[in-house]
């Protein structure tokens, strides 16, 4: 919405937030009291409203930290990520065998979820202000740090090296993630599809293409997924910069490759190149 409102359900998962990251925590005990003490110098002009604890479907205490227009819901969980599809969204993509470990060790966990902010607030500034907020059980002895949306986790020993208040759109490739979205196979043609996960994050479209994988031309593919993979890395901090796509028919050049721009974001929908704000196709 345009003033940065954004509607909240009574229960603890709001409707509609803007942004969602999910920490894990090795156990429960003393984490909250550790957190809330780390909060003034993590977050000042925050302050935490009243706790509610509810018992169904699980067992959990939820808040919002509100103040100088933002406000971000807490939900904090002493069992840990629940099975199923709530642990399936943590994991997906392809975890490190160090993050697998803290992953399935995990014995606690809060859903943070930023549901309002002011007006002029530009998207990197929300993501920093989520990081903020989250930052705050790094304090805590948080173990990952995990965003859904990017498909992504962060060990603690990366999240210990890094502060919010230091991010820049220039490192915006530690919160985003690409590979392979699906292969195609129609007799003997095959042909791989790439994106990125995590650009809606900043209110922009994520990144595609599709390689031919034909016998005989190994080579090839390689260059060409080499320089795919130097586009997803290197265009996406200058769209954030700038707050936009680059236009139908525009060109990037990475290495020997030229990549253009074919479609306006959300122009193509297979269902595994879904994003909240749309995929720009590049060939």
């Amino acid at each position: 919405m345009a003033n940065g409102v954004h509607a909240v359900h009574s229960g603890p998962v709001p409707a509609g937030a803007v942004l969602h990251a999910v920490v894990l925590l090795p156990d429960a005990e003393h984490r909250m009291a550790q957190y809330l003490a780390a909060l003034p110098s993590r977050t000042p002009g925050l302050t935490p409203g009243p706790w509610t604890a509810i018992e169904r479907p699980r067992p959990c205490t939820w808040c919002d930290l509100e103040g100088e227009g933002w406000s971000f819901r807490l939900v904090f969980d002493p069992q840990g990520v629940a099975p199923g599809e709530a642990l399936n969204a943590v994991s997906a993509g392809h975890p490190s065998d160090e993050c697998k470990m803290d992953l399935e060790e995990h014995q606690a966990a809060c859903l943070i979820f930023l549901t309002k902010f002011p007006a002029d607030t530009p998207p990197w500034g929300r993501f920093v202000a989520l990081c903020q907020v989250a930052w705050g059980w790094v304090d805590a002895g948080a173990s990952l740090l995990a965003l859904p949306e990017a498909r992504l986790l962060i060990p603690r020993r990366l999240l210990m090296s890094t502060e919010p208040e230091q991010l820049s759109p220039d490192l915006s490739y530690l919160f985003l993630t690409n590979g392979v979205a699906e292969i195609e196979e129609k007799g003997e043609e095959r042909k791989l599809w790439l994106r990125t996960w995590g650009m809606g994050q900043f209110g922009l479209p994520d990144l595609a293409a599709s390689l031919p994988s034909r016998k005989g031309e190994e080579e090839r593919l390689e260059k060409d997924l080499e320089s795919l993979r130097l586009l997803f890395e290197r265009l996406p901090p200058a769209m954030i910069r700038e707050g936009g796509v680059l236009p139908v028919g525009g060109t990037v050049q990475v290495g020997e490759r030229t990549w253009t721009a074919v479609g306006e974001p959300g122009s193509v929908d297979y269902a595994f190149l879904r994003s909240r704000c749309g995929v720009q196709l590049f060939v």
